[in-house]
């Protein structure tokens, strides 16, 4: 088994690219992820305005104010 140098070796950012050089294994990974704690639980769900990204309703309401395209 590797030995990981450090914990941010398994970030999930840098992951990928520790694998193909092989600074980390698959099997490292694995082991890992399965000793992590199921916190779901922990959760809490939450309803943030996003302003820039719109609503579906929103965005519904644009799509039936768009003119249809004319053939011709």
């Amino acid at each position: 088994m590797t030995t990981t140098k450090a914990q941010w070796d398994m970030d999930v950012r840098v992951r990928e690219r520790n694998l193909h050089n092989g600074t980390i294994k698959q099997e490292d990974v694995d082991k890992m992820l399965a000793a992590l704690p199921d916190a779901a639980d922990m959760g809490q769900a939450l309803e943030l305005e996003q302003p820039a990204v719109g609503s579906e309703a929103q965005a519904e309401a644009e799509t039936e104010q768009q003119p249809e395209p004319t053939a011709g």
